[in-house]
């Protein structure tokens, strides 16, 4: 019997479980919006995504030699030699019928005409065969394959597998959400809840529209997009408050995976997502107001040397409130510059204006009646006061989770998301740093190599930290929204934030590998090398043994998704480095999206040597046992055990 032939009943699964994939992703956080208020912000501020600090001047010629000669000497070092290719050892608590799963999954992932026309496949068989039927034959390869479960309980088999293996468990609640679901006025509200007491949007001298938010009135709504200034046009966008109930169950979701990682041998991990504890258009209004921020001191930076000294920023506020006086414009002045320097840079400048400051200038600016081209942009941008009473529940939600893991020791690490949210998780996890991450790190943020000011935003947040007395803690990945990124960004007409190649992607996540690790070296750091890459990890464990840091305890950690690089996970785990895999689980209905995110990556994958390698070590593996019956693995013994 060959190894299709055997494979061969189960193709039709794959088939129809491959649905919906990546056009569910792409409808639930792409969408279309392209008017309005959001659409202005996030087209004024997408650059800023790319570039938002000022690069480090490039080293001298000399100096990049230096460099370059120090590096080889610590990759010429000795290190351990991890053999990941040795098929056996990875899957030998396998059962044979688990490895032909993997591998449908993993082939259906490689056929591209399937991943794309996903969504309607599924769509079409939950209209045709029903939702039991479809969400069954999900919960039986696609499921199966890259969750633990639906519930907690569910996680043990999966938990107590990897821990047999040394690999640890990063528990994921994954249901998702997005800005275009929240956006859908709530069916509860009457027309008229649905209306702002005051709305507007105004035009600055290009013509481009700009609103800021104003409430609705009433528990049943709240409205995003509204300024009052002369000759202003009526526009409303609702959101609903059952959203924040939602996000109050959430909580208690995310407390339980805290609860559970503390339960588990070792260092416990629980990843939580933002969007899940805020409204998603909360969540991009805050990063356009966070962006604003950013923006104001690269205009105030008149010479380009990266500091604003007291005459450019005079300079900048009687723009926005001509009549200042010379008393009310140093004591602004000296409230940013508490050192006395005489002068800011972009991290004591956005560390010390604050969202909540929004709403009083916008009054300031309405109050006097003068209109620029910066006060409009900052009207527009700026929270009002029942944005910032939301935001500080969402800080709130995040601290509470945050004070749990700290109790019970288990390090919280704060998903990446699209980059229109991302400044707002920055923001917040920046916060949170400040008072949880004091005597170890318990805090981490998520750093997107594929992102191109990725760096920058890492040397600069490390550099926070060093200032402020804390210890950085970063989770390193290369990106998973690549596609919806793109699209978006040529939708509406702004240049991607993600590398024009995988060759620049790999070089910039080395780039912040290596900053990274030299922090860990001095103990001012920690890291999770999150990547199925196999030249990254090699590095890593290169760059630790370099570096003198213990495969256990030296602050270094790695981490693999479930369903995937088992190679890499398997082999660092068997060989006593801490490495963890991502354990996702919740309602089928609500980790479709995560499902078709895998999905997709896979099949960009597949035309790397990751995924190719991981089929063919199956294939191996397989035929291995299908001509040797007497071969079989331990897996169904384990888990009887389990």
């Amino acid at each position: 019997m060959s190894v299709l032939q055997a494979l061969q009943p189960l193709l039709p699964y794959s088939v129809a479980v491959l649905p919906q994939l990546r056009q569910a992703v792409l409808a639930a956080s792409y969408g279309a919006r392209s008017l309005g208020l959001e659409a202005q912000l996030v087209s004024k501020h997408a650059r800023h995504l790319a570039t938002s600090t000022r690069p480090a001047a490039a080293p001298s010629t000399s100096q990049a030699q230096q460099q370059q000669q120090q590096q080889q000497q610590r990759t010429a070092q000795s290190a351990p030699q991890l053999d990941f290719n040795d098929y056996q050892s990875i899957f030998n608590m396998r059962s044979t019928g688990e490895l032909l799963r993997m591998y449908v999954v993993l082939k259906a992932c490689s056929i591209t005409p399937l991943v794309k026309n996903a969504e309607a496949l599924v769509r079409a068989s939950r209209r045709v065969l029903g939702d039991g039927f479809t969400f069954g034959l999900m919960r039986h390869t696609f499921m199966k394959q890259f969750c633990a479960g639906e519930k907690e309980e569910d996680l043990w088999p999966t938990i107590n597998l990897l821990r047999a293996n040394g690999i640890g468990t990063i528990i994921d609640y994954a249901a998702e959400d997005d800005v275009e679901a929240a956006a859908k006025p709530d069916s509860k509200s009457s027309p008229a809840d649905q209306q702002p007491t005051t709305a507007a949007a105004t035009t600055d001298g290009s013509g481009s529209t700009h609103a800021d938010a104003a409430a609705a009135g009433g528990a049943a709504a709240a409205v995003l997009g509204a300024t009052q200034l002369p000759g202003a046009v009526a526009v409303s966008r609702t959101y609903s408050y059952e959203d924040e109930a939602t996000c109050d169950k959430h909580v208690g979701i995310f407390l339980q995976a805290i609860a559970t990682g503390a339960k588990l041998p070792g260092q416990g991990f629980a990843a939580i997502k933002v969007t899940a504890l805020g409204n998603p258009m909360l969540l991009e209004r805050m990063s356009a107001a966070l962006l604003e921020i950013r923006s104001l001191f690269r205009e105030a930076d008149c010479d380009g040397d990266g500091f604003v000294d007291r005459a450019e920023f005079e300079a900048l506020y009687r723009q926005l409130f001509p009549a200042a006086s010379q008393e009310a414009m140093g004591r602004a002045f000296a409230a940013l510059d508490l050192e006395g320097a005489g002068r800011v840079d972009i991290i004591s400048w956005s560390h010390r204006i604050h969202l909540a400051d929004m709403p009083g200038m916008v009054a300031r600016i309405k109050k006097q009646g003068t209109r620029t081209r910066l006060s409009d942009s900052l009207v527009a941008a700026a929270l009002t006061q029942e944005e910032v009473a939301l935001a500080q529940a969402l800080l709130g939600r995040v601290a509470k989770l945050a004070a749990a893991a700290v109790g019970t020791n288990v390090k919280l690490m704060i998903d990446a998301e699209h980059t229109y949210f991302q400044p707002a998780i920055d923001h917040t996890t920046h916060v949170l740093s400040l008072s949880y991450n004091r005597a170890s790190p318990i805090i981490f943020n998520t750093y997107q190599a594929y992102l191109k000011g990725s760096y920058e935003r890492m040397a600069e947040d490390m550099e926070r930290a060093r200032r402020e007395g804390y210890v950085f803690a970063a989770k390193l990945v290369r990106g998973a929204y690549v596609q919806l990124e793109r699209k978006r960004a040529a939708a509406m007409g702004y240049e991607s934030p993600i590398w024009d190649t995988i060759e620049d992607t790999h070089s910039n996540y080395n780039k912040c590998l290596e900053a990274v690790l030299d922090q860990v070296a001095e103990h001012k750091a920690e890291v999770m090398v999150a990547s199925h890459n196999q030249a990254s990890i090699e590095r890593t464990v290169s760059g630790m043994a370099a570096r003198g840091l213990s495969p256990s305890g030296g602050g270094v950690y790695f981490g693999q998704l479930l369903g995937m690089a088992d190679n890499l996970s398997f082999t660092l785990g068997q060989h006593g480095y801490e490495a963890f895999k991502y354990v996702p689980y919740g309602p089928i209905e609500l980790v479709m999206p995560y499902l078709m995110r895998r999905a997709h990556e896979n099949s960009a994958m597949t035309k790397g040597p990751g995924i190719g390698k991981e089929l063919a070590m199956l294939r191996t593996e397989l035929w291995r046992r299908l001509s040797h019956p007497g071969s079989s693995s331990r897996g169904a013994k384990m888990h009887a055990a389990a």
